[in-house]
């Protein structure tokens, strides 16, 4: 699985920033901070299922683009 590196791409070609997902993600009641995004994309930590679907849906994409 290379999530990390997944959700940094799909960030960065989505042109948000770390605190704007963190922002996005935390208006669906999901609060988390660029902190935590940067963790993420550092490979320090995963996110819980529920906030994987949120990202999902921010970044419109699959499953399979945030996973592979």
């Amino acid at each position: 699985m290379n999530f990390s590196k997944n959700l940094k791409e799909l960030r960065i070609k989505r042109d948000l920033t770390q605190e704007t997902l963190a922002n996005l993600i935390s208006s669906q009641g999901f609060k988390i901070t660029k902190f935590t995004i940067r963790d993420y994309e550092q490979n320090k930590t995963q996110p819980k299922f529920e906030t994987l679907e949120i990202i999902k849906e921010i970044l419109n994409c699959s499953y399979d683009d945030l996973l592979k």
